[in-house]
Formats: structure tokens, sequence, C-alpha cells
């Protein structure tokens, strides 16, 4: 590397990057239990395909990159490793990007769902995958720009890094909004699909009618509450910094706060799918 593109692994980062690992592998024990139950169980595996078991293999796939460079980085990065500029930014900065996309499966869930209850849309994989899709690129988008525009910034994980200024610009405007706010479409998505259903029940019981849409419902209070968690964990992030940009002290979360919800957000992918699995009877039998 030449002076001007050379960056380092910080050795420093070793502590947070072994409970990060550590955390993160946990996240995936809900996963494989998911895929022992529907391996075992064929009504399972074609009644929750397209919902619980897509969100759940998406986000373990997607996420898995960062939870091995956490990994490697607990068991090899003992000293200040060189590593290129570019390097440092793709580990960095892109698996953190990857990460953040994987809990758009629950988005891409959630606009599915509003479409085949709500709408009575037919609704597969593929529909899922487009929508997951489009919910990823705009900080996919943002990160590509960040890499052809940004500047050297020093990063405690390596650095210095490719990023934006961290000043109030569009780019990084941008990016923290989205951070905030993508978690939470799928909450408000889902609420939506929830009260849909809970209304239909019960227009359906006080006119005498057996309702055959219970499952339906369980099914859909499982997937607003399994949104929650990354709405907490990574809506949270995205709202502190903006208010470290253009906020005030007293806008700021107290320590006590901010400390827990960062160590929960590397257990996001499990706790959203224990949360979704303990709300349906068929996965509690």
């Amino acid at each position: 590397s030449t002076p001007s593109e050379m960056s380092f692994y910080h050795a420093a980062h070793r502590p947070e990057a072994v409970r990060n690992a550590i955390l993160l592998h946990i996240g995936y024990v809900p996963i494989y239990i998911l895929a022992l139950l529907a391996r075992k169980n064929a009504f399972i595996r074609i009644s929750y395909k397209n919902t619980i078991i897509f969100s759940g293999v998406v986000q373990c796939l997607v996420s898995l990159p960062y939870t091995l460079f956490n990994s490697w980085f607990a068991l090899f990065v003992s000293e200040e490793i060189e590593t290129s500029e570019l390097s440092c930014t793709l580990t960095r900065m892109g698996l953190s990007v990857l990460n953040y996309c994987a809990y758009n499966a629950l988005t891409a869930v959630s606009v599915s769902r509003v479409l085949s209850v709500v709408f009575d849309q037919q609704c597969d994989i593929r529909r899922n995958l487009g929508f997951f899709a489009l919910a990823s690129f705009p900080i996919i988008a943002l990160f590509l720009k960040a890499i052809a525009s940004g500047t050297r910034r020093e990063n405690s994980v390596c650095g210095p890094l490719l990023f934006f200024d961290n000043k109030p610009k569009p780019k990084l405007q941008a990016w923290n909004l989205y951070i905030f706010a993508i978690p939470l479409i799928a909450v408000v998505l889902n609420a939506v699909t929830a009260c849909y259903l809970i209304k239909h029940r019960r227009r359906r019981l006080s006119s005498g009618s057996r309702t055959k849409r219970v499952n339906e419902l369980h099914v859909a209070l499982a997937l607003l509450l399994q949104s929650l968690v990354p709405a907490i964990t990574m809506s949270s992030k995205g709202y502190r910094s903006i208010v470290a940009i253009h906020g005030t002290l007293a806008m700021q979360s107290p320590w006590w706060l901010k400390k827990p919800v960062d160590i929960l957000s590397f257990l996001t992918t499990g706790l959203n799918m224990t949360i979704s699995m303990a709300c349906i009877k068929t996965f509690r039998e």
C-alpha cells in the first residue's frame, strides 16, 4: 500500500469483536432450530416459507459475512494489521451495510403480507426477494457513493476508511434517515395487516360466522412483534446519528440506555426470530 492508501485493523477493537462475534453466533441459534423444525414438519415448511422461514434464512445468509468478519477479528487481530484503505472500507462499512440489509427481509415480508392479506394479491418468494432488493438498494447506492466521493476518516475498527463527512450534508442525512426509517416501515405495515385481520375477525364473529383466519392473525401479530426488535435496535442507531449531527445534548440517549441497546443490536436476528416463533402455536408444539 502507498502511504495515502494505507490503513490498519486496530487491535484495541479486539475485545469488542469477541463480544460481538459471540452474540452474533448466539443469534443464529433460533434459525437453526427453525431449520430443524421445517425439515421435520412439512406443514411448517409449506405454511411459513414466505414469512417466518424467508425472514430467518435471509437474515442468516445476508448477515453471515459481518459475523464472519467479527469472528476473524476476534481470533486473529492481536496487533495492528496493515491493510488498504479500500479493504478497510469494504470490510468495516460494506459488511455493516449488508448487516443492515439483512433486516430488510422483515420489511419485504411486511409488504407482501399487506398485499396478500389486505389486497388479496398473490405473493411468493420471488416477490419477497424483489421487495428485499428494493428496500436494500438505497443504502447500497449510498455506500458506493461514499467509496467514490467520501473522505478519509478514522474508525475504531480500522482506518482510515472512506466515508461521508460528519456534517449535515444530504448524503449523510439520507444514510442516517434510512437506518432510522426502514425498520419502522415494517412495524407500520405489520400493524396495518394485524389491525385489518382483527377488524375482519370481529366483523365475522359479530355476524355469528366462524372465522378461519385465526392463524393468519397469529402470524400477523408474530410478524409485528418480530419487526419491533430491529425497530428498537437499528432505528435507535439512526436516531442517535441524526441527533449527534442536528440535535442537542437534551435529545441524546443516556448512556445507561445506549449501552444495552448497542449490545442487543448484535442479538437482533435471534431475538426477532425467537419472538415470532413463540407467538405461533405450531412452533411451540
